[in-house]
């Protein structure tokens, strides 16, 4: 029992107080360091079971919980109360100066196969408990040396309380990325790991991914688009894709309503353009140059373009007007065409000015000028083709279609008989006008002799008449010897001697005067009858028929019957025409000899022999007639 007022007796705090014994002993802990007056002092007397033994150290500056205890009290450990470390009810000592003995192990320090989670002390003191981001000195997540999950790519920037959720290191899930990161594509792909898709936790860009696993897939301008671009925010949730507008704004702002995208655009495609639309299907064919020209020429692009309802029924809604009015109102059809709008189709009939001749398919600038369509000056010719007349001073008429066509404007109808007295036709008619009017203002007062122009045409030894008086233009040579005809010359030209040419009876060079009219001056060479017959050849031949001559052989006294008919004169006039015999052994005497034996030989032996024609006749020479010699046989 206590002495009260006495205070307690010596060995009673060995026996009651084995700790404060044990810190006595060993000079530890706040007992062990305090004296036993000391102790007596603090502990006068026993107040009771709930009495505060030491209620100097809660409100006395001099406890130094350093000095005293040998544990100093720093930073955050300052700052709060006793029983927050010395829980148990009235007992201070045999406090464990580890962290854990105060602080729970948050780290999971118990899991971990390395020493640096159980050490507090190696990233945290008392005056600042906040030890993130660890140095690497300290831990690296990025050696094996330190961690079993190694930290690459886009991992390495990560902070740590990114994934180790209340500052738990060990264990943690590290297998899967879900065991961090939160699956974005939800159940999408729930049967498959991330790393499948995404290899490189660097970039965690999806190289491999086949879309064509997916019920739409990517052909096209869409092979190129990002996943982000049709899956904002990483999620790959089923999206619908029925419509192009699912995804495409309409630039077209429903002009095509309810005419759906694809009919007109294709994803394969570049950029979605639409080149190969049929614009046959549109009430405007595109034809010509049209059919060349890019959509946006005619319809713009983008948010401004206009597809529906775009003006198009004059010209003039796409194209400037190159003639500042000119033609108003007009249709540039009249005029130009789509196939390269050239002028092809203009019809210049319509106007005050129709083209004829040469002016058919001229260009339009040769009297246009570019720009001016309309009051071009053409009253005159010379408004386009002269300053002033050519032909003055013989002509000064400014009316050059008076005399020229435009067919070709050498084409001259200008009426030279009625103008001139001198008659171009037949055949001067043929002749520019240069050939005779040599100079452009000599067109009057030539001389109309022929000798004029055709001097040097004048044959050597030519008659010196007037060339007219044998010459007519319409047939020139052979001469025509005027309206006399050649029978002036005492010699008309008939039958075989009119389709001669003159050069036959007058040759070149010799003077055309000297002609003979007598046959045999042309003829000689050609008579068959050596001048036997004399030379009046008209006797018997004509110019209509020479073999048909007017001579009867009756006039000899011996006509021709029979064979004789048929027989050529120089069969019978081999020599001569005078004095030819008649008896028919002159001439058949070979043939007498020729006849075969029997009776004709005898017949021909005999005194009548000489005398032919007792037996044969010259319509029939044979057979002899048996009433001319009964005996032959022949």
């Amino acid at each position: 029992m206590p002495r009260t007022g006495r205070g307690p007796a010596p060995d009673r705090r060995n026996k009651c107080h084995d700790r404060v014994r044990d810190q006595v002993a060993k000079r530890t802990g706040y007992h062990g360091r305090k004296n036993r007056a000391g102790l007596v002092a603090a502990h006068a007397e026993h107040k009771g079971v709930n009495a505060v033994l030491v209620p100097e150290l809660t409100t006395d500056p001099s406890f130094d919980h350093k000095s005293d205890t040998g544990w100093a009290l720093e930073g955050e450990h300052g700052r709060i109360r006793c029983q927050d470390c010395h829980p148990e009810r009235r007992v201070y000592y045999g406090q464990s100066t580890v962290c854990e003995s105060c602080h729970e192990d948050p780290h999971g320090a118990e899991a971990s196969k390395r020493d640096v989670l159980g050490k507090c002390e190696t990233c945290h003191d008392a005056v600042d408990w906040d030890a993130l981001p660890l140095a690497k000195a300290v831990f690296d997540h990025t050696d094996p040396a330190d961690a079993d999950y190694l930290l690459e790519g886009q991992h390495v920037e990560v902070a740590c309380a990114d994934c180790h959720f209340e500052l738990k290191f060990v264990p943690i899930a590290s297998d899967k990325c879900t065991s961090c990161h939160v699956n974005s594509h939800r159940a999408s792909f729930r049967s498959r790991d991330c790393e499948s898709c995404h290899p490189d936790s660097k970039t965690w860009e999806v190289p491999g991914f086949d879309h064509d696993l997916t019920k739409y897939k990517l052909e096209g301008e869409h092979a190129s688009v990002t996943c982000m671009e049709c899956h904002p925010g990483d999620k790959t949730d089923p999206i619908a894709f029925g419509d192009c507008e699912t995804c495409h704004r309409d630039l077209h702002h429903a002009q095509f309503d309810p005419r759906p995208c694809d009919e007109c655009h294709s994803v394969t495609v570049a950029a979605f353009a639409m080149r190969d639309y049929d614009h046959d299907q549109t009430d405007y064919p595109l034809v010509g140059k049209h059919k060349e020209q890019e959509c946006e020429e005619c319809h713009d692009d983008g948010d401004k373009a206009v597809y529906v309802d775009l003006p198009h029924e004059d010209c003039d809604e796409c194209h400037e007007d190159a003639h500042d009015g000119a033609f108003e109102p007009a249709n540039c059809s009249t005029c130009h065409i789509s196939d390269g709008f050239e002028i092809d189709a203009f019809d210049h009939d319509k106007t005050d000015f129709p083209h004829r001749g040469k002016h058919i398919g001229l260009a339009c600038e040769k009297c246009h000028v570019p720009g001016k369509w309309n009051g071009v000056a053409h009253d005159s010719c010379l408004d386009c083709h002269y300053t002033k007349v050519p032909h003055e001073p013989t002509i000064t008429a400014d009316r050059c279609d008076d005399c020229h066509d435009e067919a070709g404007f050498d084409v001259v109808t200008f009426d030279h008989l009625g103008e001139t007295g001198f008659d171009l036709q037949p055949a001067h008619d043929e002749l520019k006008c240069r050939a005779c009017h040599t100079q452009v203002a000599d067109f009057k007062g030539l001389d109309s002799n022929c000798a004029v122009c055709h001097a040097d045409d004048r044959p050597w030894g030519h008659y010196d008449g007037d060339c007219g008086e044998c010459h007519q233009a319409e047939n020139w040579f052979p001469a025509g010897l005027g309206k006399n005809d050649h029978e002036v010359t005492g010699f008309a030209l008939v039958g075989v001697h009119a389709l001669e040419p003159c050069e036959s009876c007058h040759p070149v060079g010799q003077p055309r005067g000297d002609a003979e009219p007598a046959c045999i001056s042309c003829h000689s060479q050609d008579d068959p009858h050596m001048a036997m017959l004399g030379t009046q050849c008209a006797d018997c031949h004509n110019e209509m028929s020479w073999l048909r001559t007017s001579w009867r052989h009756t006039t000899t006294g011996w006509p021709l019957r029979g064979a004789h008919r048929l027989a050529a004169c120089v069969d019978c006039h081999a020599t001569g025409y005078i004095g030819t015999p008649t008896d028919c052994l002159r001439c058949h005497e070979v043939d007498a000899a020729q006849c075969g034996g029997g009776c004709c030989a005898e017949a021909h032996a005999s005194a009548n022999f000489p005398y032919c024609d007792d037996c044969h006749r010259v319509y029939a020479w044979s057979p002899v007639p048996a009433t001319a010699y009964p005996h032959c046989t022949n």
